[in-house]
Parts: C-alpha cells; structure tokens; sequence
C-alpha cells in the first residue's frame, strides 16, 4: 500500500532526475514531509501534447458510478485481470516523484510509523494511473492512483503491499505516448526491487496528517 510520502525536493529536483525537460517548473506549493490522499502533489506526465509536464493533480480516483470511497491505490493483479475501474486509465500513465513512503506497524492505537527510501538516497519514481486529461476538472473524478504490487524480503515486515518504483528509464518510458498498454504494463514487473530499498522508524507525531515538519521522515533510531 501506499497512504502517505515525502515529497521534500522542488519539482526541478525530480525532473532533472529523469531527464524530464518540462519548461514548468513552477507548480506551486504543496505539502511536503507528509502528503496524504486528498491533496495534490506533484506528478510528472505527457497527457495531452506528448510534451514532458510537471503538474499537481488530485491523488484519488473516484469515477461518478463508484459508489465507495475514493480509490489511492490501483493493485497490479486487479489490472492484469483488466478490471473495468482501471482498464480505461491504462494509456494515461503519470509518474509520481518521492523521496520515499510511509508505513505503519503494530496494533490500533499503538502504530509506529516506517520511512521507506532508496539505498542510495536518490529520488524515487512511483508509476499512477489516472482519469485526468488537459480541460478536465483537477477533483476525485478525474485523480489518479498509485500502482501497488505484493512486497517481499524484508518488506513484507513493514507492509505486505509497496508502490510500483520505476528506475529513471523505465520511468520515462512508462509515461511515453509511444508506449502500448501492453508495454506498460510489462513495465510494472521491472520494478525496483525490496533490496533497492532501506526503512527505519520516525516520529509517530506524522501519524496527524497536519504534522508537516521536517523530521517527518527522518529517524528515530
């Protein structure tokens, strides 16, 4: 799963990172060391021109006819069996930029908070879905969700569900407009793997979705 990252780097941090060229780099503020659902970060996409752009789209999907609460999360295998809540969202790919993910362990009322980060510190690429096109309205109806695959290794202490990472060249290619649906989604299976990744305990304050400060994300050890 996925319910909270970091997104502490100005966009022009994430875009040089992946080559993107956008000519916008100013997307405005937005939160940063705890972004939860609901809000808008920043993503990285090719809708509409083809031309690399940086936005603040809504994270969150919920079509008109969907009659339970907002969707954040896409899971691989419901997209592999061509589920009809994501089928339609296949060619519009974005790219959400991150310093890492947060996750919890332990019982109701007594969680602890995990950073998850890459190993080398270098920012992260998590492939989303969404319903967003250029004229369309930014709101739950035309968000976008983040694609979620099984952990493994060590992982799966943490959480039994991670985001999709891709390496800066799958990255790329995910969100090109020359890329098929069926490209795509073989993309999905060259994601970063568990020993790409570190975690650790942080402050159990960034549990409140308000708490904004920097330690957010930095450890407790």
């Amino acid at each position: 799963m996925c319910g909270r990252f970091s997104q502490r780097e100005a966009a022009e941090i994430y875009a040089a990172k992946v080559g993107w060229k956008s000519g916008r780099t100013d997307v405005g503020d937005g939160l940063k060391y705890n972004v939860p659902p609901g809000t808008r970060p920043i993503v990285l996409h090719q809708l509409g021109d083809g031309s690399d752009q940086i936005d603040r789209l809504f994270w969150g999907y919920k079509p008109e006819w969907y009659k339970r609460s907002p969707v954040i999360n896409a899971r691989l295998d419901t997209i592999l069996k061509k589920s009809p809540m994501w089928r339609g969202l296949l060619g519009k790919r974005v790219l959400v930029p991150t310093d890492g993910w947060f996750e919890w362990t332990g019982e109701t009322g007594d969680k602890q908070p995990w950073f998850i980060h890459g190993k080398d510190g270098a920012p992260l690429f998590m492939a989303a879905i969404t319903a967003w096109q250029p004229g369309k309205d930014d709101d739950v109806e035309h968000g976008f969700a983040i694609v979620t695959d099984a952990s493994a290794g060590g992982m799966v202490d943490i959480h039994d569900r991670r985001p999709v990472v891709l390496a800066p060249d799958a990255a790329r290619e995910w969100t090109s407009t020359d890329t098929s649906v069926e490209s795509a989604l073989e993309l999905l299976s060259t994601a970063r793997p568990e020993t790409a990744f570190t975690w650790h305990p942080v402050t159990r304050q960034m549990s409140n979705v308000k708490y904004q400060a920097s330690d957010a994300n930095q450890s407790t050890l």
